[in-house]
């Protein structure tokens, strides 16, 4: 399996995840603490059972293999203002036009057999994920400097320089026999500040280092835990049975109104999902169709379908206007406003008017639109039909179409669909990624078929552009958003991360949004933060 291949994965199983957190028994104020005292429950996982994977190469590593057993050079902060978070880098220097990244190593670290942490691991992890083909990265070597090790690529690789930071070091001595393909990683040995516990069905533990290199671990245990229902998940909560969660449940300010002291709510924008035409089809080819579509969606009703205040009309760019506000031309910084007469107008210039309460085309039959949603999710449902009751009142016979998860991937790769509106395409800590995986000509994410010159070009130019640059080279990706409506942005995503300060206290939030607070499958870095931050409540 190649590196994009589990990426892909990866992401996927993030945001199913993501979309039904879970729980168990056991609070956060119980259980033994192996340095601090004290454990954290957070509810991780939707699927019934875990499996022991800890394999930091694999898709299917359980939540804590990234930052709480094996960390990663560094990442930027994409709930706060995209700053360096420091890991096992200390600090990274671009040279050779963006060809070479220095990174300055913390000759602190060490493995948790008391061994130190070198450059030399670096540099095998870099050549082990080459040999097994893991690298989603155009390198072509890595070599030791006097303060770490300098990567050097075969072209440009500013953008994606969140990608090399979150590649997780592993030690020389123990996986150069590994096969990352098949080994599950059962005894994992990593430089971060927990060391594995114990695994059950429903639960992954792990237990804080003594010897950590960098700090004192105050959590003396986190438990990582699964359930399937969004119900009991909201009564955990309220009990303070579980610390952290991160789902859709039910009602979801409720679980602030019982306890406004303790219990919080913080919505971290990260994602934007947008309502998806399959270009191949007639009539979205049109441009016209597409901005009268656009025109027709009131997105503040739409966010206001399921646990209202969590998501959040975005800009056309397709980028947050509240993060991404100096990278967004002045006019078009706000979401599209709902406007029937100018959505008609669009219609209009497609061949399509009203006949009575209908939208009818040159043909004199109805515009007619499947929208596909995940049928399971009890968010996504409300917003979908929330969006085509819209579309309704303009004249479209328009319908939810609810698939089962497998269902709906199936039928979005086959291209067996009108519109989408189910994904969601992450920002990171520049544009690039966010746009070449919705627009890009060879993006597998990229399902609309949108395959445009001028896309790629925009894309190109981004990808080689200095931090310095990038501003001004993504001005014409946002243009082509505005202008082509290649996706149709609606709401910005806000995962809706719900703590209480019943057992810990010092959780990030939008007046201190030092780290993103999640469990950790992608980025590591956003979870030792998180853990190595909080202190025992009062």
């Amino acid at each position: 399996m190649t590196m994009m291949k589990r990426i892909a994965a990866a992401v996927v199983s993030t945001v199913l995840a993501a979309s039904l957190a879970a729980c168990s028994n056991g609070g956060g104020g119980t259980g033994g603490g192996a340095v601090g005292g004290g454990s954290l429950t957070v509810a991780a996982y939707s699927q019934p059972t875990l499996q022991a994977n800890f394999n930091p190469f694999s898709p299917n590593a359980l939540r804590g293999t990234m930052g709480l057993i094996y960390e990663q050079l560094f990442d930027f902060n994409t709930a706060g203002k995209f700053e360096f978070m420091p890991s096992l880098a200390t600090k990274i220097t671009w040279g050779d036009a963006g060809k070479a990244l220095d990174v300055a190593l913390d000759n602190r670290a060490k493995w948790a057999d008391g061994t130190s942490l070198t450059a030399d691991d670096v540099v095998f992890t870099f050549d082990y994920m080459k040999k097994h083909e893991l690298l989603a990265l155009p390198l072509t070597t890595a070599t030791k400097t006097a303060d770490g090790v300098r990567l050097q690529f075969s072209e440009p690789a500013y953008a994606i320089a969140q990608d090399i930071g979150r590649t997780a070091i592993v030690p020389a001595k123990i996986w150069e026999s590994k096969d990352p393909d098949t080994d599950i990683n059962a005894e994992p040995l990593g430089s971060g500040p927990y060391k594995l516990d114990r695994v059950t069905g429903q639960q992954a533990s792990f237990k804080a280092r003594k010897d950590y290199w960098k700090q004192r671990v105050t959590v003396g245990q986190i438990n990582y835990v699964t359930t399937s229902s969004t119900n009991l998940l909201a009564q955990q909560l309220v009990r303070h049975e579980v610390d952290l969660a991160y789902a859709g449940i039910p009602d979801i300010n409720q679980f602030v109104a019982k306890d406004p002291k303790k219990n919080h709510l913080w919505p971290v924008h990260a994602s934007m999902k947008p309502l998806m035409l399959n270009l191949k089809r007639k009539p979205f080819q049109d441009v016209h169709v597409r901005k009268g579509l656009a025109l027709a969606l009131d997105r503040e009703q739409i966010g206001k379908a399921y646990n209202p205040g969590v998501y959040a009309p975005v800009s056309p760019t397709g980028l947050y206007q509240e993060d991404w506000g100096d990278w967004i031309p002045e006019e078009n910084r706000q979401p599209l406003a709902q406007d029937q007469q100018a959505a008609l107008a669009e219609f209009a210039q497609a061949g399509y008017h009203k006949s009575g309460e209908l939208l009818v085309g040159p043909d004199g039959k109805q515009l007619t639109l499947g929208v596909l949603t995940v049928s399971t999710f009890a968010d996504g449902m409300a917003y979908a039909t929330e969006l085509v009751s819209q579309l309704t009142k303009i004249g479209i016979k328009a319908t939810v179409v609810g698939a089962p998860a497998p269902g709906y991937t199936s039928r979005k790769n086959k291209g067996d669909y009108d519109a989408i509106y189910g994904d969601a395409f992450a920002f990171g800590s520049n544009p690039y990624n966010f746009y070449s995986s919705m627009l890009g000509a060879k993006s597998k994410l990229n399902t609309v078929g949108w395959n445009d010159p001028a896309t790629e070009t925009a894309l190109a130019t981004l990808a080689k552009a200095s931090p310095e640059q990038q501003k001004e080279a993504t001005l014409p990706l946002e243009k082509i958003m505005v202008d082509q409506m290649p996706v149709i942005p609606v709401l910005v995503k806000g995962t809706p991360y719900m703590w209480s300060t019943e057992h810990w206290t010092g959780w990030p939030d939008e007046k201190d949004p030092y780290t993103t607070p999640d469990p950790g499958a992608i980025s590591g870095v956003y979870a030792a933060k998180l853990v190595l931050s909080l202190r025992p409540g009062k």
